[in-house]
């Protein structure tokens, strides 16, 4: 025990804090060790009104958690504590373990990103047999492995409390998941269960299928980046047949292809309870997309569907967009980084949804998975296995032409690539005039319609070589309009989705004039063709520069202190512009960041903007239409479509990062940060391009701290984009 009289300054001031507290208490990022744990733990033993209090990502270990285990057995008052992101390890954890033994108020709590380890899995797992109040346990990356696992789900077998379990980012194999998958068929409490980024393979996920057939209770099942492949796939197909609760289910990132696929679709046409179903990032092509239409043609249940980064073609599309014609109940589907050409965009666009998604793999010019060869073979070699061959053709003359075509799909391809390699030199020796960029920055007044005669004449008639991109919404051409250089985004005409993009950014960007927002010019809107005109940024996107596109050299430090510092100006302004309506983005990375002759970056691309009145710091706009790009959406966005005005910090958090680090965005990249700075070595995530001065390492850190706190995962952590200028533009 602490006494008072023991305690220095620094101590005293967390025991009144804590002692006196009462609702919800938040003390992350406080750099509070076990020295002050001690002094809050002192205080939590008396204090009667407290609540809820955070501790995330402070620097308490195993002593710490000592004393608030001691705290835990006499508190009665606090229902959840949030100790995520420590340094709490086994011995820790089987003090709080033996604290939830005698413990009757907890109901959540958070232990998330320590080093529990099995053996302290082992103790928390003796807890939850004789625990009687705990219904939310969050235990993710904590080197938690079979051991762990089985430890864990043996008191699934007698609690009768738990309902969310998270346990992803761990090391839990086949074994563990075995184990929790027998828990699972006599357990009656859990509704919610994350295995996500584990080590589970086809025998784990056959046997959670086996469970799935007879569990009543799970309505959410998370298993995405794990090793599960087509048996699995088939397994859980099986058990989707049956089963009457699960509403998520969440496959994103294993290793399924056509074959999975197809089984899943079949069980699709029985399933009447899931209404959200992930495959994103496998191996599924035109064959599994062909059976998931067809399930869609009957489905009534489904509607969120995610099948991003696959192996799509133009075949699989056009299946889908004749059922999208037909399906009543879909509002979300994700097509995204596909194997799509003009064929497949223009039959989804043709079905006139607005719920669809997609890009197209040939044509965009900042496109990070363009088809290599061998792609392309493997699409062939998957059409020609399901193809109908016709009665003259014999095998021989079959290979020769898909030989053919492949050869000339390469070639169009890399034509493609020298236009657009040449189009970007160009670029960036024609158009680094500054009066220009400075009249532009300077334009005011209402934006004017212009004839659409005049762009069509500027482009040639929208020629391929004015092409500088494409986008969701439409083309992008390069054009010389009376006065400087410009950039015209003709959006495609078949879609309603389309032309609410085109009324949004217009009703946007008539309303915005600041340095760090892109300048639209006029724009031009007769019959079906809509087009807008912005001012052209030489120096092209973020994303280009930082992968050097074209050889460019990269981005000096304060030349992406400075990037960030822009995007936040303008976002805060973006915020703050009008007093009554709070604006979201919603569309925030690095490819809608764009650099002018001077490398001063503008926020472009408003075509998903949302507005809310009477938005406060707590309060939400909820969405069932889920659009943007995954790696930048924070978790209550993607998962429930809650729109917060801390919602675009979370991407800009992404974007820091990679201004940091030249990476691509996403979890990988965020978990390596949080490692990072763990470990004291935040200076070791830096772009090897880079050779900081003293000064520069020293805020290195400081910006992966900032970058952090935007990305964590509770809303109302996050800072907002006037604290963050005031750290990044003092």
């Amino acid at each position: 025990m602490l006494a008072y009289q023991n305690m220095n300054q620094r101590q005293r001031q967390f025991y009144d804090q804590v002692k006196n507290a009462s609702g919800q208490l938040n003390l992350e990022r406080r750099q509070i060790g076990d020295e002050e744990a001690k002094a809050i733990a002192e205080a939590l033993k008396v204090n009667k009104t407290l609540t809820y209090l955070d501790l995330h990502n402070n620097q308490i270990g195993d002593v710490g958690a000592l004393a608030f285990a001691e705290a835990l057995k006499v508190n009665k008052a606090l229902a959840e504590i949030r100790l995520w992101a420590n340094q709490i390890g086994e011995v820790g954890a089987q003090a709080i373990a033996k604290a939830l033994k005698a413990n009757t108020t907890l109901g959540t709590l958070y232990l998330g990103e320590n080093q529990l380890g099995d053996a302290g899995a082992q103790a928390i797992a003796e807890a939850l047999q004789v625990n009687t109040t705990l219904p939310k346990l969050y235990l993710r990356e904590n080197q938690i492995g079979d051991v762990g696992a089985q430890a864990i789900a043996e008191a699934l077998k007698v609690n009768k409390t738990l309902t969310t379990l998270s346990l992803y980012q761990n090391q839990i194999g086949d074994v563990g998941a075995q184990a929790i998958a027998e828990a699972l068929k006599v357990n009656k409490t859990l509704t919610e269960l994350s295995l996500w980024q584990n080590q589970i393979g086809d025998v784990g996920a056959q046997a959670i299928a086996e469970a799935l057939k007879v569990n009543t209770t799970l309505k959410q099942l998370y298993l995405w980046q794990n090793q599960i492949g087509d048996v699995g796939a088939n397994a859980i197909a099986e058990a989707l047949k049956v089963n009457k609760t699960l509403t998520r289910l969440d496959l994103y990132k294993n290793q399924i292809g056509d074959v999975g696929a197809q089984a899943i679709a079949e069980s699709l046409k029985a399933n009447t309870t899931l209404g959200t179903l992930s495959l994103g990032d496998n191996q599924i092509g035109d064959a599994g997309a062909q059976a998931i239409a067809e399930a869609l043609n009957v489905n009534t249940t489904l509607t969120e569907l995610y099948l991003g980064e696959n192996q799509i073609g133009d075949v699989g599309a056009q299946a889908i967009a004749e059922a999208l014609k037909v399906n009543k109940t879909l509002t979300t589907l994700l097509l995204h980084s596909n194997f799509l050409t003009n064929a497949g965009t223009t039959a989804l666009r043709q079905t006139g949804s607005t719920i669809c998604q997609f890009e197209s793999a040939f044509a965009r010019l900042d496109q990070q998975r363009t088809p290599s060869p061998a792609d392309l073979a493997q699409i062939a070699a998957r059409a020609a296995a399901n193809a109908q061959s016709p009665p003259s053709a014999t095998p021989a003359s079959e290979i020769q032409q898909l030989r053919s075509e492949l050869a000339a799909k390469d070639q169009e391809l890399q034509q493609l690539r020298s236009e657009l390699t040449a189009k970007n030199a160009r670029i960036d020796v024609l158009e680094r005039n500054q009066a220009a960029s400075e009249s532009l920055s300077n334009f005011d007044g209402p934006i004017p319609q212009v004839p659409l005669a005049t762009l069509i004449s500027a482009t040639n008639n929208f020629a391929a070589d004015s092409l500088l991109g494409e986008g969701a919404f439409g083309r992008v051409y390069g054009a010389s309009l009376p006065g400087p250089r410009v950039a015209i985004k003709k959006l495609s005409a078949e879609s309603i989705q389309h032309y609410a993009a085109f009324q949004s950014e217009l009703k946007s960007l008539s309303k915005f004039r600041h340095p760090n927002i892109i300048v639209m010019l006029s724009y031009a809107e007769e019959g079906d063709e809509r087009c807008l005109v912005y001012e052209f940024m030489p120096n092209g996107s973020v994303r280009d520069r930082l992968a050097r596109k074209n050889n460019t050299p990269p981005l000096t430090w304060s030349q992406r202190h400075r990037i960030g510092a822009d995007v936040a100006r303008g976002m805060h302004y973006v915020q703050t512009a009008f007093p009554d309506h709070a604006l979201f983005h919603l569309d925030l990375k690095t490819d809608n960041v764009l650099l002018d002759a001077h490398f001063n970056a503008k926020v472009s691309d408003f075509g998903l903007v949302r507005a809310a009145q009477h938005l406060d710091d707590k309060s939400y706009l909820r969405t069932q239409t889920v659009q943007g790009t995954i790696a930048y959406m924070c978790p209550e966005f993607l998962e429930e479509g809650r729109m917060t005005i801390k919602t675009d910090v979370y991407a800009f958090g992404m974007i820091l990062l990679e201004l940091l680090t030249a990476a691509k965005p996403g979890a990988r990249l965020k978990k390596d940060a949080r490692n990072a700075v763990k470990n004291q070595n935040a200076i070791g995530m830096l772009d090897s391009a880079l050779t900081p001065t003293e000064a520069e390492r020293e805020s290195v850190g400081n910006l992966v701290a900032l970058a952090l706190e935007c990305l964590d995962e509770e809303a109302n952590d996050r800072p907002s984009f006037g604290s963050i200028l005031v750290q990044l533009d003092p």
